[in-house]
């Protein structure tokens, strides 16, 4: 917790097991005394994964605004077929707001246009320089990829 090196022992600290320096220790409840020195702790990196999540698209606006051209209905009307609120509906318009994805999935179906794109998030892996076996930010950046 300290950021100690040294001689560290097991402790629950508030249910979580952490590796802690002796004074540390008084904080939780000690599970094991080991000698296990900071710099020996084993360190790997997880395997790069992708992970899928879904938006909105950007030209959202754009879409909702020609769709209700498209069926020549004012917002007011437009807004009581999509069962939402026509400051709502002017608001998405003119691209002040963005919808949620539960939201968007909804106005697809009743619309029958495309309203959500997926995002492809990838882990991307930062070599570390130098001799720290300390981890920084730039271990942990995921790179947005959109599809």
């Amino acid at each position: 917790m300290c950021g100690k090196f040294g001689q560290l022992v097991t402790a629950d600290v508030e249910g979580v097991p952490l590796q802690v320096c002796g004074a540390c220790s008084k904080y939780g409840q000690v599970r094991h005394k080991g000698a296990t020195p900071f710099a020996q702790t084993r360190r790997f990196s997880a395997p790069v994964k992708e992970v899928v999540e879904h938006a909105v698209r950007g030209d959202f606006a754009f879409l909702l605004r020609r769709e209700r051209e498209k069926r020549k209905l004012t917002q007011e009307e437009f807004a009581k077929l999509l069962q939402e609120k026509e400051s709502m509906l002017a608001s998405w318009e003119h691209g002040t707001i963005k919808p949620l994805v539960d939201t968007a999935r909804r106005l697809e179906k009743v619309l029958g246009i495309s309203l959500v794109v997926k995002e492809e998030l990838e882990d991307v892996k930062m070599e570390k320089s130098g001799k720290k076996d300390e981890l920084t930010l730039g271990d942990f950046i995921k790179v947005r990829k959109r599809n």
